[in-house]
């Protein structure tokens, strides 16, 4: 299968479409094929799209929640959903986040509930991250009170939010059949597990309203 909707090169980009480019290389250490395709066809939604993403998923960009615990949310979330395309990132992600290959691999499936690589609070994340893909997380009083007892409201509401996200995330890239990129392009993203802080993302986004007034009056 190919790709369904084309995503403008980097040299091709203008605008905010190219400053969606840019604020994807700086905080999430590289543009996906996903963030073409949404900066090419709608680029003022992928302009917060990507903050969003950033956000909730990266360290010191918004989310307090330990990064671990978001890395986890987003795997056991893309594997349910066998997003092959997310899962690829998910996973590349979570070994720049320390994750093994071994504990990477017990999320696929019921072996992290006896894997004592995992600790009690990484459970009750895959367990929940899981209910809510399931969409059993409304009425599982279990994994809703092993949140409560490993977490505070914050850290649930950020790791819910991963699981969220990345539930959206599968279905676009299954939707759109993007495109996988390379191994090499996927690592990049591991340039940006540390180093930024939440006031550089509050600044690259107060950049936007004078490109977009400018494109506007353009038009």
């Amino acid at each position: 299968m190919s790709q369904r909707l084309t995503g403008l090169s980097h040299e091709e980009a203008t605008g905010t479409t190219k400053m969606v480019y840019e604020g994807s290389d700086k905080f999430l250490g590289r543009t996906a094929n996903l963030q073409r395709i949404l900066a090419t066809h709608s680029p003022y939604v992928a302009r917060w799209f990507g903050g969003f993403v950033a956000a909730v998923r990266q360290p010191d960009l918004g989310a307090s929640t330990e990064a671990r615990y978001r890395g986890l949310a987003s795997i056991k979330t893309s594997m349910l959903n066998a997003c092959s395309y997310c899962v690829s990132h998910t996973s590349m992600y979570g070994r720049g986040l320390g994750l093994s290959d071994d504990e990477i691999e017990a999320i696929s499936d019921d072996s992290y509930k006896t894997n004592d690589k995992f600790s009690e609070r990484d459970r009750a994340v895959i367990a929940w991250s899981e209910a809510m893909t399931k969409n059993t997380a409304q009425r599982d009083k279990d994994v809703w009170q092993a949140m409560r007892d490993n977490f505070t409201d914050t850290e649930i509401v950020e790791i819910s939010m991963t699981c969220a996200m990345f539930n959206m995330i599968n279905r676009l890239n299954d939707s759109f059949w993007t495109d996988l990129e390379s191994v090499e392009h996927n690592k990049l993203q591991l340039n940006a597990v540390s180093g930024h802080s939440i006031e550089d993302i509050e600044a690259y986004a107060g950049m936007f309203a004078e490109v977009g007034a400018a494109e506007r009056a353009a038009e």
